[in-house]
Order: structure tokens, then C-alpha cells, then sequence
């Protein structure tokens, strides 16, 4: 009696109405996504060298094809695992580079650009000319787009397409949402990253659950799609704003040759737009905008076993 007690409550632990309880699934999706990583870190230094180097087209795009390449092998062993096909976590065939995913673009340049314009308002930003020259003008444009949107759909397919699926077959939709915005915006920008403010922090976990609302609303990942690349793109590239991820550095070969001056609350300094105060009024009018266009639940669909 007391072994069927036992062999009970263990079995609690680990399963659950979905399967395998949602904690352990994420641990097995984490140690696997670690060990692709570190080997191909391990591969990356033998090649570079220990230093980070900064960024130029290449290195970013080759790092980031790798980056969705572990993401895909990582969810697609979790998928044999769980028998689940890659759409139950919403990345779906459906709206693939189509419709959704141009909306979200469209709301994503628009995004960065709003908040481009009010930094703009207050003297921090200002376009002095066309930083490239003849072909270098589509080829880099065409590159630096290519490498953001391999990009989103690494960083999507992660949080908010495997992890918040599985997160919120354990605590519901919501919860999951807010915890994994808060390790996506605190955690991996502001903790783990050096020189980070609690703005960016703030502005980039407010930034990730506005993309948990659009997969819940639309039912897939192609609009939050769409509207990283689109904003990443914008900031980086289009308006030449610098990132951390590049030492602080706008990123080589960006288009407009721009002077960003004036205090980092207003320019975000060497963390870029998404740093700035006015990321947030930007951020304001996103959600109700959202809500009012995109109205019912679709995501996630989640069946017992």
C-alpha cells in the first residue's frame, strides 16, 4: 500500500493533465538548448577567439542562422518528445511571412519611429544624410534585414512560442506571460548584460508582453515576428541607434548618418531607443491599439493528453 502511495505521489510530481508538468518540460528544453549552445560557443571561440567581436553583417547574420538553428533542434526534440506538432506552439505555416507578419512589420516601424520622432522633438536625434553609397545601399539593406528577421524568429520561437506554450499549460496564459517577460526584459537584458538601466530593463519586459498579447490575440508567432524585425530593424539599421549587444556601437553599415546627442534618458545612450523615456508613451498606445484591433483569444491551444 505505501509503495502505491509512493509510486502515486511520484508520479504527481512529474505528470500531469498535459504530460509531462510543464517545469520539467522547460528544464529538459533548457539542458538541451545549453548543450547545442555551448558547443557551437565552444566552436565560435575556436574561430574568433574568447573576445566577443563586435558585430558586422556577417558575424551577426552567421551567429544568429546558428542561434535559430539550435532554437529549431531544440523545440523540434521537445516536439517528439511531447507529440506535438511545431504550430501547438505557435509557429505555424499559417500566415508565414504573410499577412500577420507584414501587419506586425508595418506596427513595428511605426514603433521605433514614433519614438525616433520624439527623441527627435527634444534635440537628441538628428539626420545629417545617407550614411551608404550606390549598391552598398540595397545590398546592406537587404543583409542587415535578412539577419534581424532570422533574429525575431529565433528570439519568438523561444519565449514566446515554445516556453510560454509550456508555461502556461502549468499556470495559465497570463502568468506565464507576465514571468517570462519580466526574464526577458530583468533577467537577460538588465542582469546579464553590462552598463544595463532599469529603463531598458523596464521598457524591453513592457516591449515582451505587448508580443505575448499579439500571440495570444492572432493565434501564431508571425505578427510578434514581424514587429521585432521590423523595430530591431528601425533602431538599428534605418536610424543607426547603437546596442549593447554591440559594446555599444550603432551597428557597421547602417543607413542614415545621424547625430545622437543629449542625456541618456532622453537618446537611451549606448542601449539605444528602446532605453529612452519615450519608448514608453510609444508602448502606451500599443496595447489599447492592439486590443481594440485584434479582439478574442486564439493562442494557446492546449489539449490534455
Amino acid at each position: 500500500m505505501a509503495e502505491k502511495s509512493s509510486a502515486t505521489l511520484l508520479n504527481r510530481v512529474f505528470f500531469g493533465p498535459w504530460g509531462l508538468r510543464s517545469g520539467w518540460r522547460l528544464l529538459v528544453f533548457n539542458a538541451i538548448f545549453l548543450l547545442f549552445s555551448l558547443a557551437v560557443t565552444w566552436i565560435a571561440r575556436r574561430i574568433y577567439g574568447p573576445s566577443e567581436p563586435e558585430w558586422t553583417v556577417q558575424i551577426f547574420l552567421v551567429a544568429r542562422i546558428a542561434s535559430l538553428l539550435i532554437a529549431l533542434l531544440s523545440v523540434w526534440a521537445m516536439a517528439k518528445i511531447e507529440r506535438r506538432s511545431f504550430a501547438q506552439y505557435g509557429f505555424s505555416r499559417q500566415g508565414a511571412f504573410g499577412k500577420p507578419f507584414w501587419e506586425g512589420a508595418l506596427w513595428g516601424i511605426l514603433s521605433v519611429s514614433a519614438a525616433v520622432f520624439l527623441i527627435s522633438l527634444w534635440g537628441g536625434y538628428s539626420i545629417r544624410g545617407i550614411a551608404l553609397q550606390g549598391g552598398e545601399i540595397f545590398l546592406f539593406t537587404i543583409l542587415w534585414a535578412l539577419a534581424f528577421c532570422i533574429a525575431s524568429v529565433f528570439e519568438e520561437l523561444v519565449f514566446r512560442g515554445y516556453e510560454l506554450f509550456t508555461l502556461a499549460t502549468g499556470i495559465r496564459f497570463w502568468p506565464a506571460a507576465v514571468i517570462l517577460s519580466a526574464v526577458f526584459g530583468f533577467y537577460l537584458h538588465y542582469v546579464m548584460k553590462p552598463n544595463e538601466t532599469w529603463v531598458d530593463g523596464l521598457s524591453v519586459s513592457l516591449i515582451a508582453l505587448f508580443l505575448c498579447l499579439t500571440v495570444r490575440r492572432t493565434g501564431n508567432l508571425w505578427f510578434a515576428i514581424g514587429w521585432h524585425f521590423a523595430f530591431n530593424f528601425g533602431a538599428l539599421f534605418l536610424f543607426g541607434f547603437p546596442n549593447m549587444g554591440n559594446k555599444g556601437l550603432p551597428v557597421p553599415k547602417h543607413f542614415f548618418e545621424a547625430m545622437i546627442q543629449g542625456p541618456q534618458w532622453l537618446t537611451g545612450g549606448p542601449m539605444g531607443a528602446e532605453a529612452s523615456l519615450f519608448i514608453f508613451p510609444v508602448i502606451l498606445v500599443l496595447l489599447p491599439a492592439f486590443h481594440f484591433r485584434f479582439k478574442g483569444a486564439r493562442f494557446p491551444s492546449i489539449q490534455k493528453k
